[in-house]
């Protein structure tokens, strides 16, 4: 069966990337990650503990590039002017995600929520979020919940990231890390 693309912005890229499980996530959603170069190249640094010191740690999306698991894409010349209209409204990374999702039918996933709302105005498909993918990985892959607790942790300290109010994992989330 072929697998389902997805494009994801940076953000979320940055979070599945935290997770230090890309290639397996990946392959037990049976998905290939599609990450606009755009995108890409704002997916800069994890934060890791180091003897006690907060070091940056780069992320290197270019890894997982020659496999299944993620295309980094290049718009092309007839998604560019979308991409620069879409630029004015949000950021430089989903606005490319965005008019790639548009002209190449393929869904997204974002957290943003300037990129949600305007989404929704170009009546797209309702974007995935980070917890989603990260719930539907831990019931796929059958996470126990320790493992699937470290995995949480990892992705709010690695890359700061928490759920917002309004995701409808919070829960989900709340309920795994607790003991955090």
């Amino acid at each position: 069966m072929p697998r389902r693309k997805l494009l994801l912005d940076a953000c979320v890229a940055i979070n599945l990337a935290a997770a230090g499980r890309l290639d397996q996530i990946a392959d037990a959603l049976q998905v290939t990650f599609i990450i606009a170069a755009q995108a890409a190249s704002e997916a800069g640094y994890l934060r890791d503990i180091v003897k006690g010191t907060t070091v940056l740690t780069p992320i290197n999306l270019d890894q997982f590039a020659s496999s299944a698991t993620l295309e980094i894409r290049e718009l092309a010349p007839s998604e560019l002017a979308l991409y620069l209209e879409l630029a004015s409204i949000v950021d430089d990374g989903e606005a490319a995600t965005i008019a790639l999702a548009i002209h190449q039918r393929i869904d997204l996933a974002t957290d943003d929520r300037r990129a949600r709302r305007l989404c929704a105005e170009r009546r797209l498909a309702e974007p995935e979020r980070t917890v989603a993918l990260l719930h539907g990985y831990a019931e796929a892959a059958r996470l126990k919940n320790d493992e699937l607790r470290q995995m949480l942790i990892r992705v709010r300290d690695r890359a700061s990231f928490l759920p917002t109010r309004s995701d409808p994992h919070l829960k989900w989330w709340n309920d795994h890390i607790r003991d955090a």
